[in-house]
């Protein structure tokens, strides 16, 4: 059987598919693929290239991923689990009909419909290697969660392989560019190293990876990370929220009322559906306006930066759910000059309240730079990828916080790039040559002119708590990969006091800036499960591994006793048999139109 290329973009709010293959002239096509899904009726299957990652289990226990689980949020939205990559890795559930219902099941199933699509497309054949992409800042638990999903979707653990978006998206942007004679390149790598920052804003994250990228001798590409920004949860969903609460506003001053009245006035559910239609408003308004802008650059063939004032008075009118209790069915509109004034504190940093904004990471990633503090005047290229970014607006702030000295880069297209840089990964994985910038690579002179060269690192610094003494790093933020290290002399054997021996022992994990920052992150425990029981206060060792796609091992011995060497769990959730089996049987129901 012929290997098969599949990348998925496993999103907060939507996720694609893609194919790879190579074309006769040599070349490797990228392809996304439309995803079979129940359309927002509930009445008929449709085909769409984006797919909701939203689950809805209706009241006969029948799942549903996609449109209709999406359009059901604003009409049963206890029944509804939505934005889960923004709880993966963390210890939480929903819970639906008296089930438990954690973040990588609900992503599972949304790997599983994106599966059988690719499986469907190769005309059955059963498909059990992938390429997941991961925002480039998640923490290893976040990643080993991510991967937990792929096998409950059916993929085997050891061919389930994970790249970051913004890299991914670089990777298809770069295949793409390779077609194009030199003169017609928008990225020029002739003159040397390029220091290329990738600003992905997609549903639920923003990513900033701060990228250095040359050509090879034979052709090929050699990409090297120099930082990424911290985790930060702003999408395209924090800016429908923003303006779905003002319209909310407008629309209770329109009947004369407050929240207060609002709720005593509605049944919890009506004003749930109101709300769900406010933020399908919001998010209707964005696309329309990007649409219509892009349409009038290419139609007049002018220049946003230039003539942006000129689409302030674009209008998006809508009428809401004929659903609603009569009197809350009325017509909305927003203009384009509104809606930026709504989302202006999303842009920048001193207006933002919360502290979530695009200029945060994107100086964070200056900051934190491998070598050393950046300024905006180091970076020769802006690359945006992700669905927000196809907003102007969003682009115009881009191009703003660089002195409007470079304009942005805009992917062919934002929304499939991620996916299809994935499944050209998964084509090249075993012509791609991982290694840390001080090794000679022996094959340099030999890989093909469709190779690259890529150098991942540590996304984010992780501690062991030690009580009594500083913390000790178990990962360091930046550092190459693959690695290797053995922690000695920290570490004892810690029990109740009263316990002379124990079983098992705990270690305290969290995240931070630095090990004496007050800012942290707590992350689940790690947990050592003797062999047999061991006195307290045994001196402990580790042994910390992380391989090139950033699978983090860890495993401990008694310093007196290196002949039992124990697996560390290091905060993976362990499916049992049942859980598996049950997940199984619904797995088998989704989508299927009763």
């Amino acid at each position: 059987m012929a290997q098969r290329y599949i990348g998925i973009d496993l999103g907060t709010t939507n996720s694609t598919v893609s194919v790879a293959n190579l074309t006769v002239h040599g070349d490797i096509e990228a392809h996304t693929l439309e995803v079979a899904q129940v359309d927002d009726s509930g009445n008929a299957i449709v085909m769409d290239q984006i797919l909701p990652s939203v689950l809805y289990i209706d009241d006969q226990g029948y799942p549903y991923v996609g449109r209709f689980a999406k359009r059901m949020n604003g009409v049963y939205p206890k029944r509804v689990i939505k934005e889960a990559k923004r709880h993966i890795g963390e210890d939480v559930f929903w819970e639906i009909d008296g089930e438990h219902l954690r973040p990588e099941m609900v992503s599972s199933y949304v790997l599983k419909i994106l599966k059988a699509q690719a499986e469907e497309y190769y005309s059955g054949e059963k498909i059990d290697s992938v390429v997941i992409t991961i925002p480039a800042n998640f923490n290893f638990q976040q990643q080993q969660a991510t991967k937990a999903a792929g096998v409950l979707s059916g993929f085997d653990k050891d061919k389930i392989h994970m790249i970051p978006e913004p890299t991914a998206a670089l990777i298809d942007f770069l295949n793409e560019e390779k077609k194009l004679d030199p003169s017609a390149r928008r990225l020029k790598l002739d003159g040397g190293k390029k220091n290329l920052m990738v600003f992905d804003l997609g549903g639920g994250t923003c990513d900033v990876s701060i990228l250095q990228v040359s050509e090879t001798k034979n052709g090929g590409i050699d990409i090297q990370e120099l930082s990424i920004s911290q985790y930060t949860e702003l999408g395209g969903i924090d800016f429908d929220r923003k303006v779905a609460n003002e319209l909310m506003i407008k629309l209770l001053k329109h009947l004369g009322l407050n929240k207060k009245q609002l709720k005593e006035k509605y049944e919890k559910k009506d004003i749930l559906r109101l709300w769900g239609n406010l933020l399908d408003f919001a998010e209707k308004a964005k696309k329309s306006f990007s649409t219509k802008i892009e349409n009038q650059l290419r139609t007049q063939q002018i220049d946003y930066y230039e003539n942006k004032e000129k689409f302030d008075n674009l209008i998006y009118r809508e009428m809401l759910s004929s659903q609603l209790p009569s009197e809350l069915v009325t017509t909305l509109s927003i203009t384009k000059k509104e809606y930026d004034a709504v989302i202006e504190e999303l842009l920048y940093k001193e207006k933002s309240k919360q502290g979530k904004n695009i200029e945060e990471p994107i100086l964070n990633a200056l900051e934190h730079a491998k070598i050393g503090p950046m300024t905006v005047d180091d970076i020769d290229a802006v690359f945006l990828v992700g669905g927000m970014t196809y907003y102007h607006t969003v682009q115009d702030r881009i191009y703003e916080i660089f002195g409007r000295r470079i304009k942005p880069i805009k992917s062919i297209n934002p929304m499939f790039s991620v996916s299809r840089g994935a499944a050209i990964y998964h084509h090249q994985i075993d012509l791609i040559n991982f290694r840390t910038s001080d090794q000679i690579s022996i094959a340099d002179t030999e890989i093909s002119s469709q190779a690259v060269v890529f150098t991942n690192t540590i996304p984010n610094n992780v501690y062991i708590d030690v009580i009594g003494a500083d913390p000790v790093a178990l990962l360091e933020k930046g550092t190459k990969l693959p690695f290797e290290r053995i922690i000695e002399d920290r570490f004892i054997v810690t029990g109740p006091s009263n316990a002379k021996t124990v079983n098992a022992m705990q270690l305290e994990l969290f995240t931070a800036t630095s090990a004496k920052s007050i800012h942290t992150k707590k992350l689940k425990s790690a947990t050592i499960n003797f062999k047999k029981p061991v006195p307290v206060n045994s001196k402990l060792v580790l042994k910390v591994e992380c391989n090139k796609e950033r699978e983090v091992s860890v495993k401990a011995w008694l310093e007196d006793d290196e002949t039992e060497v124990i697996d560390v769990n290091i905060g993976a959730r362990e499916f049992t048999a049942e859980e598996i089996e049950s997940l199984k049987v619904k797995q088998a129901n989704i989508n299927k139109i009763k």
